[in-house]
């Protein structure tokens, strides 16, 4: 009688332990890819919903962000938006009675799942971090119902070199995070204390754009949206081919 040749219980606990270890090596490095062309294909069509925006705006009521000083407003007229806060601190944190801190940036979410983020004065977020080019002027201050930060009058192109329209206001900054308020910014969305609040709501990405988080900054001029520094650039172009 011809006798079956098998496996030994040793060789198939080894087998089992070599394909746990490349499991372990590799899957962590499949999800991270995974996050990051997600948070590529977000940036544009974040983008593209709010270059659709300002188009609807110049077409329907023949403004422009350069005539318009209420960019909060203004984009929020031909946008999907499912709720707007005046202050995010306010949504996170808990103020108490003594607690003199103004107010931090205003913001809107989107249905699709994305929040917008346009800095009101206060340096509680990140908006004043992400400069890269200093020789640029640029206006953070875009949302106007707080008297105290009256914004910029508008969105424009000047000192850009494209400046081809020859306005005279700067061009404007936000903020988007392309899944909301889930992680990995905000870090923690439970934060309720000023200490987590003021520096590890937010997590960064790395300058060059070789390492993506789900916040990108926006510039916008007196007729377009861009994507604003080398990360949101590099993220842009890669998610276009």
């Amino acid at each position: 009688m011809k006798r079956l040749k098998g496996f030994t219980l040793a060789e198939v606990l080894i087998t089992l332990a070599i394909i746990g270890v490349v499991a372990a090596i590799s899957i962590p490095s499949v999800i991270s890819n995974s996050q990051q062309q997600e948070f590529k294909t977000g940036l544009r069509k974040a983008v593209s919903v709010l270059n659709s925006a300002i188009t609807m705006n110049m077409a329907l009521e023949g403004e422009s962000p350069y005539d318009n000083s209420n960019l909060f407003g203004y984009m929020m007229k031909h946008m999907a938006v499912m709720e707007s806060v005046v202050s995010m601190r306010d949504k996170y944190y808990v103020k108490q009675p003594d607690d003199n801190v103004p107010a931090s940036n205003g913001a809107f979410y989107t249905t699709d799942g994305m929040r917008f983020e346009f800095f009101t004065g206060w340096a509680y977020h990140f908006v004043h971090y992400l400069y890269e080019n200093p020789n640029v002027q640029l206006c953070t201050n875009v949302y106007t119902s707080n008297p105290n930060y009256p914004g910029c009058g508008g969105c424009g192109s000047y000192g850009l070199a494209n400046n081809s329209s020859s306005t005279t206001k700067p061009p404007c900054l936000i903020t988007v995070d392309v899944n909301g308020d889930r992680k990995p910014t905000p870090t923690n969305v439970n934060c309720k204390d000023t200490n987590c609040m003021a520096f590890n709501t937010y997590k960064y990405s790395d300058p060059l754009g070789l390492k993506l988080s789900d916040v990108f900054t926006i510039m916008i001029t007196d007729k377009e949206a861009i994507p604003y520094g080398v990360a949101a650039q590099r993220a842009m172009y890669q998610a276009q081919k």
